[in-house]
Parts: structure tokens; C-alpha cells; sequence
């Protein structure tokens, strides 16, 4: 990209940084900005001097040795962490730095976590509909007609996940790769623009590991993501763009065959 399009030019008296009811403002093309943006934790500095710019419906892969800053870097767009120095924005008029995790997950970002979080003692349709909006009052729905909007929302999302077949049996009796997909669906009940998923195929089958990558292309079509991941052939099979974080900064950005020649990652990601 020859020029990046700065999203400064907000006032405050315009609710700068606070979510608007019409949603993020994409019309720079742009869904994520990233500008300098330093993490200290007393001396260390877990993301130094960081600059990532993500497009709208772009899939972006972020990898990188452990401890090279991608935990800190989803924590910091989903506001579990501020930023020490720098900015983050979420289109043009969020400013994630100024913002609660939970305005920032109703702003359109949602973030699932390496580790499956489902409810296991509820159904498969129980958690999704648990997943759903607050304001469509779903917790009557176990028990009366679902909103035609959540009805919708589910039934795209049960094909999605292919579970539909599953909507009655507890997420405890579900596969790995099975409870990591219905996690993913209760991100898609929120309707998220951003979806951050972290190491989303660890301990997947080979099964499982192709049908997660046919979920994250399918995603792509209607959402940004942003996948951090260890597990290359994956990578190798979704991605377009590859952020390779070092020690906090980003060391190298291309194609996967391109960060993979790059001598700097060889030296210290990929080993000689």
C-alpha cells in the first residue's frame, strides 16, 4: 500500500473514540490501524514501536516465536491492554485506547481464544443463542419463538459451522475441533466486522485442521480476520499476507513464501 490514510481528524465533541450506532466507517478501505503503538510492562516492552494496518476483508496471519508480542497485540485491539505509547484504531472513528472491551466487542470486533470457552453443560443452540445481542432478549428464547433477526443470524451460522446437526447435544460432548467451530459461531451470532482468532487449529485433528481452514476462507467473504497461528501448512492454506512479529516489532510482511525466504526470519523464527 503506497500511502496509508491517517484516521486522525476526529473532535471530541463529535463523540470521538466511542461507538456510533452506524458502525465502524470503512471508507478508506482500511478495518484496523496500528500506528506506533509501544506495550511496557515495567522494562520490558512487549510491542515496540508497532505500525499494522489491516484492510477490510483482508485475512492477515500473524506468526512469530512465543514471546514475540501476539498475545499482547490482539489484547491491545480488543482493550484487555492500553497502549503505552501510539494509537489504535478501528476504521475511522473508534479509538480502541479510549474504549471498554465491551464497547469494543459491540463496535463489531469479536476475539476467540486459543482455548475453547463454550458452556459445556448447555447445548450447542444454547450457546449460540447465549451469543446472541442482549438487547434481542434470548434468554426467553429457549423457551418461546426466536426473534426472526436471531433466527436468521442462527441458521447462517449453524450452516457456517456445520453443527447443525449437532443444535441439541451439550458442547461438553463435542470433538476439539468441534467446540473450537462452535466457539467461532458464537462469535458470528455478535456479528462481528473483525474476528481475531488466536492458534484457532492447536490440537486439531488433520480432519479438522482443513475443515477450520474452509471456515476461515468461507469467512473471509463477509468479514476481516486476523489469525495467529503456529501450525505453517494452515497458514500456508489461507493466508495472503503474513506479519511475522519479533521482540515485539514486526519483522518481516509479504506472502508466506516470502517471509519464509526472508533471512531475518530464518535467523530468528524459522531456524537454519
Amino acid at each position: 500500500m503506497s500511502e496509508i490514510i491517517q484516521p486522525h481528524g476526529g473532535h471530541a465533541s463529535e463523540g470521538y473514540g466511542r461507538p456510533k450506532e452506524q458502525g465502524a466507517d470503512f471508507s478508506h478501505g482500511i478495518a484496523l490501524y496500528l500506528e506506533k503503538v509501544s506495550v511496557w510492562f515495567d522494562s520490558f516492552r512487549a510491542l515496540n514501536d508497532l505500525s499494522l494496518y489491516i484492510e477490510q476483508g483482508e485475512l492477515r496471519c500473524i506468526i512469530g516465536p512465543n514471546g514475540a508480542g501476539k498475545t499482547t497485540l490482539m489484547d491491545v485491539i480488543t482493550g484487555k491492554t492500553r497502549p503505552t505509547e501510539g494509537s489504535a484504531f478501528f476504521g475511522q472513528t473508534y479509538d480502541l485506547a479510549k474504549m471498554s472491551t465491551e464497547q469494543i466487542a459491540e463496535s463489531g470486533i469479536g476475539r476467540k481464544f486459543q482455548k475453547p470457552t463454550v458452556f459445556e453443560n448447555f447445548t450447542v443452540l444454547e450457546n449460540l443463542l447465549l451469543a446472541a445481542p442482549k438487547d434481542k432478549r434470548v434468554t426467553k428464547s429457549f423457551f418461546s419463538k426466536l426473534d426472526a433477526e436471531v433466527q436468521i443470524a442462527l441458521d447462517q451460522t449453524l450452516e457456517q459451522i456445520r453443527l447443525k446437526e449437532l443444535v441439541k447435544k451439550p458442547a461438553g460432548l463435542l470433538s476439539h475441533g468441534q467446540k473450537q467451530w462452535l466457539e467461532i459461531g458464537m462469535l458470528l451470532m455478535q456479528r462481528p466486522k473483525l474476528i481475531l482468532l488466536d492458534e484457532p487449529v492447536a490440537g486439531m485433528t488433520d480432519a479438522e485442521t482443513e475443515r477450520t481452514a474452509e471456515l476461515c476462507l468461507e469467512l473471509k467473504k463477509e468479514h476481516t480476520l486476523v489469525v495467529v497461528e503456529h501450525d505453517m501448512s494452515f497458514i500456508d492454506t489461507i493466508s495472503e499476507k503474513v506479519t511475522v512479529l519479533a521482540q515485539g516489532a514486526i519483522l518481516a510482511e509479504g506472502t508466506l513464501a516470502e517471509v519464509q525466504a526472508n533471512e531475518d526470519v530464518i535467523e530468528k523464527y524459522l531456524g537454519r
